[in-house]
């Protein structure tokens, strides 16, 4: 008797539920992207006040707890459980920055590769509006009008 394997469809995991990773090269070093991204893009892209860099430490929305941090390597990831407004859940949700090389022989820096990463899904239709969404909100962080689009809130009614 054969054995029955089972393939589960792409973003599905057996312990984390679905999840999403999305990657896109940032122009300039990793220290200016890491500064830009907790200062600026994580507080409007998650719709937060700001986001510490202390494990433990609470995610505010004027007040109201939104999340907390659940990891961080200063410089180099972010990892919060985090309840978008439009989810009736919480999410985890991480951003990790590695710096890239173009010509390594010169030093010369390409940028750095921005990696978000969502579990804790609950079906594959919120995995594909979700990764719509932060497909669309890196895409504008490179190409946008001087590249100072951080991207907008979430929002998945279509």
């Amino acid at each position: 008797m054969r054995p029955e394997i089972w393939h589960s469809p792409v973003g599905l995991t057996h312990d984390a539920g679905w999840e999403l990773d999305v990657r896109r090269i940032v122009p300039g070093p990793a220290a200016e992207t890491w500064r830009r991204l907790l200062d600026e893009w994580l507080p409007q892209w998650l719709g937060v006040d700001s986001v510490p860099q202390m494990v433990g430490a609470p995610v505010h929305r004027g007040g109201r707890v939104r999340g907390r941090v659940i990891g961080c390597h200063v410089g180099r990831r972010v990892q919060l459980r985090w309840t978008p407004e439009i989810l009736d859940h919480e999410t985890v949700f991480q951003v990790t920055l590695q710096e890239t090389q173009a010509g390594a022989a010169h030093g010369d820096t390409a940028g750095t590769e921005l990696t978000i990463h969502q579990e804790r899904l609950l079906g594959p239709a919120e995995r594909q509006g979700l990764l719509e969404h932060w497909q669309q909100v890196l895409d504008e962080l490179i190409t946008g009008p001087g590249r100072e689009i951080g991207g907008r809130p979430l929002d998945l009614r279509g």
